[in-house]
């Protein structure tokens, strides 16, 4: 038996065609996993940004608000979900209000006690610093989740000075 496999073999053993046809058929899966994977990395990627702009433009409308903080924080949510402070189309899909915290840290000082850096420009030595985060589950990994990667969490935070109130 070992002898009729092995004459079999060495008929092939010095002819080179459809050499190309196995190359390519043990390097496609590679390539193609290869390629999902950028796929989906970018679309996190994508997520984390519109995620990250959401969040900075809340900071950015809170600390410029000149209305009351219940008035202005449900604006600032609804800017950093929908884009607009009213109305607006969703920015992520599955990203809700209900993700995003906004609070505001009072009397931070505008200097680092310990090492003398100044932290912000101020005539007072406190500041008022609006703070917006959200976390949000990224629905699906697609291909990754066949892998064994677990589930995974966005989390995005920003603050900015108040000047407004």
């Amino acid at each position: 038996m070992f002898i009729k496999l092995r004459q079999f073999l060495q008929r092939f053993h010095h002819d080179e065609q459809g050499a190309a046809l196995v190359e390519i058929a043990i390097v496609t899966p590679f390539v193609l996993l290869l390629a999902a994977g950028v796929f989906e990395f970018s679309n996190i990627f994508n997520t984390r940004l519109l995620l990250e702009a959401g969040v900075e433009d809340a900071a950015r409308y809170m600390a410029r608000c000149s209305s009351d903080w219940d008035t202005c924080s449900a604006l600032a949510t609804n800017l950093a979900v929908n884009g607009a402070v009213t109305n607006g189309s969703q920015r992520v899909t599955g990203w809700t209000a209900a993700q995003v915290s906004i609070t505001k840290a009072q009397s931070l000082q505008a200097t680092d006690a310990t090492t003398g850096t100044q932290l912000y420009l101020s005539s007072t030595g406190t500041v008022i610093v609006v703070q917006v985060k959200t976390s949000y589950p990224y629905p699906t990994l697609g291909l990754w989740s066949y892998l064994g990667f677990a589930d995974l969490t966005l989390t995005v935070f920003h603050q900015e000075r108040v000047f407004g109130w």
